[in-house]
């Protein structure tokens, strides 16, 4: 395609404050809701090591998770209270790879954004809040693994990462999160909750220089010395099949593929878009193999392609409920694999995928939690990276600058057998198919 896009009309601000905390603006003028998004690059995955007063000490898993949790707890008031009578929403969730605290409102966008930094940055932690935080996670952990599709989904990233702290739960087990108290919640804070360690994103219809001039910035206690890196998988993937037997309507069969580790954001941002293609090209809903599954029965609206990739892993799922699991799980296999992809994706699919690649991203940017997706993921965790301002301006003809060969490299690259493991999930004794 003809690399010929004008840059588009969106402005990325960007700022790195002396504390080190990176903000990011992009200024929507006329539009009426806001979103702020303070992410930390803390995860499930990321390094479990602590710094300061404990150098070298582990954290349990589920820490990540257990401090966002904690983060809106302030003794006397929760910190959803403040937006909450201003009119707006907050919320949080966390990841393999960050944890993001982020709001959205109508009005009040200087007082949500202070709020959101304030609670964030001032932490609280008792022995009795700790306590209660405890048994409120442990019931949602049970929860979650009482749910039949819980195990097929854990299997799979077992297999993929195996013996590693990627393929721990985000939230942890029950058992992990009992040895949780105060004292490690505090060294964990203070090894990662540091704003060289964060990256604020303000969408909405604001000034940035004015923003920044009102904006203050909690000081909380950090630890020093540099933020602990996560670790790449290194052990190979389990390839061996794996049945698993679960009280579901329909049996299940799954995929899964690990994808290289890609720590810089330049090559990450535009390996997305490549495998973007090349998935779309094979398996998303306009695709003849997708049709075709979709058609004969094999694969029906629980059908789930999701591809992650990250500064210190990545991955690729792909499955669903199915009446002949190992039947599908087959199908899968053949699909992805470097000679289909070369069968199916031609050079007029490749041609058409990109102008819709294109038309999906431009209409994303009025979507403000998908331009903060964006954001992070252009980041990664490296400090020097998130100086790195993201090109939305010139997305369009990133896309446009993709070539066919390279994604049909990267197809031979990625659909490895010693890279991919299978999971199949049957009501009987044997998968049916």
């Amino acid at each position: 395609m003809a690399n010929d896009f004008p840059p588009l009309p969106e402005q990325v601000r960007q700022a790195v404050l002396p504390n080190g905390l990176t903000v990011v603006g992009i200024e929507k003028p006329g539009f009426v809701r806001h979103y702020a998004q303070l992410t930390v690059f803390f995860g499930s995955a990321s390094a479990r090591q602590l710094t300061g007063a404990n150098p070298g000490a582990s954290l349990p898993a589920g820490v990540a998770h257990f401090l966002e949790h904690k983060m809106f707890d302030k003794g006397d008031h929760d910190a959803a209270d403040a937006f909450a009578a201003r009119g707006a929403d907050v919320n949080a969730f966390t990841t393999r790879n960050v944890t993001n605290y982020y709001c959205s409102g109508l009005a009040h966008l200087q007082e949500n954004v202070q709020d959101l930094l304030n609670f964030v940055l001032t932490p609280y932690f008792t022995a009795a809040t700790v306590a209660k935080e405890q048994g409120i996670i442990s019931q949602e952990i049970q929860m979650y693994r009482d749910d039949p599709d819980y195990e097929p989904q854990q299997t799979v990233w077992d297999h993929l990462f195996p013996a590693s702290v990627i393929a721990e739960d985000v939230a942890g087990s029950r058992q992990s999160i009992a040895g949780i108290t105060p004292e490690l919640l505090t060294a964990a804070y203070q090894t990662f909750y540091r704003p060289n360690n964060m990256q604020l994103v303000v969408v909405g219809d604001f000034n940035f220089d004015t923003l920044l001039t009102q904006l203050t910035i909690p000081t909380a206690a950090a630890s020093a010395g540099p933020i602990p890196r996560s670790a790449v998988a290194t052990a190979p993937v389990i390839t061996a099949p794996r049945l698993l037997r679960a009280p579901l309507s329909l049996p299940e069969a799954w995929v899964g593929v690990r994808l290289p580790a890609l720590p810089d954001p330049t090559q990450r941002l535009r390996v997305s878009l490549q495998l973007d293609l090349l998935l779309s090209g094979l398996l998303l809903e306009s695709a003849p193999d997708f049709l075709r599954l979709y058609q004969s029965g094999l694969i029906d609206d629980s059908f789930l392609v999701d591809a992650e990739l990250h500064s210190n892993f990545g991955v690729l799922t792909v499955g669903g409920k199915t009446p002949a699991p190992a039947t599908l799980a087959q199908s899968l296999k053949e699909i992805l694999t470097p000679a289909h992809a070369r069968a199916a994706l031609t050079p007029a699919a490749f041609t058409r995928l990109q102008r819709e690649l294109i038309g999906r991203n431009i209409t994303g940017f009025d979507h403000f939690g998908w331009l903060g997706a964006q954001l992070v993921d252009a980041a990664g965790t490296r400090a020097a990276d998130r100086r790195v301002v993201y090109p939305l301006p010139k997305l369009a003809a990133i896309i446009a600058s993709l070539r066919y060969t390279d994604v049909l490299a990267l197809a031979d690259e990625l659909f490895q057998p010693a890279a991919m493991t299978t999971v199949l999930v049957s009501p009987d004794e044997e998968a049916a198919g």
